[in-house]
């Protein structure tokens, strides 16, 4: 697994900053990037020189975050758009009354009985393993963290636990997913 850059739209909110932090600390391998005026491809330029293999931009609407746009980095400057997930809303950490995780995650893990659930939009895992790199597995191991997801009335809610009880991410709610085609090789 890759490195993954994240980051936002060119003028961030503090609400957007705070996401982003937020995520960062829950993503295997993240680097939390300042964008700037750096363009994609300057960014993918940049991920491509430290290995990273994966761009995440928090985009805003209205000043909040609304879109999470994945990306995947082909070469020096080269980029392919993977998936957009649209949000309904979501919690920060400190909304949630919780605490970032004591040390950087091994895995994002989805258990495979979720994954497979009757109800699950399939749109939202795919986007969310294209992006994240998230394992579906049986197992989580100690320094995993696991992703939940629950179909609620209109939108998906994920929060990001640790040993199946604390949330030690922010709790995302997706409204859907887009998937763009993969050309194949």
């Amino acid at each position: 697994m890759g490195k993954v850059f994240i980051t936002t739209s060119r003028r961030p909110t503090t609400r957007t900053r705070s996401l982003l932090k937020d995520l960062a600390s829950v993503i295997p391998n993240a680097v939390r990037i300042v964008r700037g005026h750096a363009t994609l491809e300057k960014l993918a330029l940049e991920a491509f020189d430290v290995g990273a293999d994966r761009i995440v931009v928090l985009r805003n609407w209205k000043g909040n975050p609304k879109f999470v746009d994945f990306y995947e980095v082909l070469g020096p400057g080269e980029y392919r758009k993977l998936c957009t997930l649209t949000l309904k809303g979501f919690k920060l950490i400190k909304e949630c009354g919780s605490q970032r995780p004591p040390c950087r995650p091994r895995a994002l893990v989805l258990r495979r009985q979720v994954a497979v659930e009757e109800g699950m939009p399939l749109e939202v895992v795919e986007c969310l393993v294209r992006g994240f790199h998230v394992e579906i597995r049986d197992w989580v191991a100690a320094d995993d963290v696991e992703l939940r997801i629950e179909i609620k009335s209109g939108y998906i809610e994920i929060a990001f636990r640790i040993q199946r009880l604390n949330v030690v991410g922010p709790v995302l709610r997706v409204w859907k997913a887009k998937l763009y085609p993969i050309a194949q090789s």
